[in-house]
Formats: structure tokens, C-alpha cells, sequence
């Protein structure tokens, strides 16, 4: 089991206290709608062909039929397994979308107009797939560090050194990130056009130069 951060914990325990107004409001209606277009078309693709087949399996065979072929018979049970796995993938994918998709709606809720500003621009630098799904936020002097796995909350004034690896992905447009604090270090991806706004964010919290 994946222990989470304070960070993570935090966020379990968050509930909306006040509604935020103007360029705010617009930028968590617009990830929200963000999120619902990216499972919809999850759907639409992936999800619901493998349920109708699943299901015409089930009503063809049956289902103590269906379960004594998948046990029986290598084959369809890797098919089945192949459906499981389309599920799976759904699943973890909508959980990492709405935590993501909250726990912006917390920060946004609590960080400075400049943090905002930085914010937009990360967002209005990548492309359409990444725009609601930042590699990192500044909130109030804390930075926070997103990823598949978890949500990592940092003090960039304990950044000790970073290290970047470029050509990072397979479109070869994204860097791996080193962030080495005192006591650990941590990886982060994030496309090449939001990095000068990371490093920026570094260099004012810290004497490095990247």
C-alpha cells in the first residue's frame, strides 16, 4: 500500500469553505470540464467496447459458462484479463484526475494573485492535455509537485541542488527533473515550455543557478 503525503492527507480531509470568484472560478470550471472530457472520451474509446463485448460474452455463454471457459481456457481468459486491465486503467486514471482536480481547488482557494498569474501562465505555456494538469504549483511559499503517484509538498528555500535530463518522453519534448533537498530527493517530469517558470521559482527561492 502507497503511504501518503501530509500533503495527500490534508486533501482527504478538505471540503470547499468558500466560492471563489472571477479568473478563478473560470479556471477550476474549465479543469472540471477538462476532466469530464478526458473520461468521456475514455469512455466512448476504451471503456464502453469492452463492456458490450464483455456483456454479449456473458448473455451468449452465460455466466457459469463464461466463468468455467475463463478458467478453463488460457485464451479467453487473457481476453478477459485485457478488459480487467482497460477497467483498471479507467479507474486510476479518474482517481488521479479528481485528486488532481481538487486539490487545485484547494490551492487556488488559498494562494496569493501572484501565485494565480504563475499558475496561468504554466497553463497557457503546454499543450491541451497538460493544461489542467500542472507538473507543479507555488501556494504560499510552498511549492507543490504533481505526478501519477502523488502530490509532493516542498520548501523550495530547502532546493539544495537540481539536476535535468532533456529529451525526456517519447515525443522528446519533456526534461526529468532532480530536485535534491536535504535529506531525499525527488523526480518530477514536466514539458520543456513549463520549466523556465519552475526554474524561476527555484532561482527566487534559492542562490542556484540551473
Amino acid at each position: 500500500m502507497v503511504r501518503k503525503s501530509e500533503f495527500e492527507e490534508r486533501l482527504a480531509l478538505y471540503r470547499r469553505k468558500h466560492q471563489v470568484q472571477g479568473k478563478r472560478a473560470a479556471y477550476l470550471n474549465e479543469a472540471r470540464k477538462f476532466r469530464r472530457w478526458v473520461m468521456g472520451i475514455i469512455i466512448v474509446v476504451f471503456v464502453a467496447p469492452s463492456l458490450i463485448i464483455f456483456v454479449l460474452m456473458l448473455r451468449e455463454t452465460g455466466i457459469r459458462t463464461a466463468l468455467n471457459v475463463v478458467v478453463f481456457n488460457g485464451k479467453d481468459w487473457t481476453e478477459v484479463s485485457i478488459y480487467l486491465i482497460v477497467f483498471l486503467v479507467y479507474w486510476l486514471l479518474r482517481y488521479v484526475l479528481k485528486r488532481n482536480e481538487k486539490a487545485l481547488q484547494m490551492l487556488v482557494e488559498q494562494m496569493s494573485d501572484s501565485d494565480f498569474d504563475l499558475l496561468l501562465k504554466v497553463k497557457d505555456s503546454v499543450s491541451l492535455d497538460s493544461k489542467y494538469s500542472p507538473p507543479f504549483v507555488l501556494c504560499n511559499h510552498r511549492l507543490y509537485l504533481f505526478s501519477s503517484f502523488g502530490i509532493r509538498e516542498i520548501d523550495p528555500a530547502k532546493i539544495t541542488d537540481i539536476n535535468c535530463n532533456w529529451g525526456w518522453g517519447s515525443n522528446r519534448k519533456s526534461v526529468f527533473v532532480r530536485i535534491k533537498l536535504l535529506k531525499k530527493t525527488i523526480g518530477i517530469v514536466m514539458l520543456e515550455k513549463a520549466f523556465p517558470y519552475f526554474e524561476k521559482v527555484v532561482e527566487k527561492y534559492t542562490k542556484l543557478k540551473i
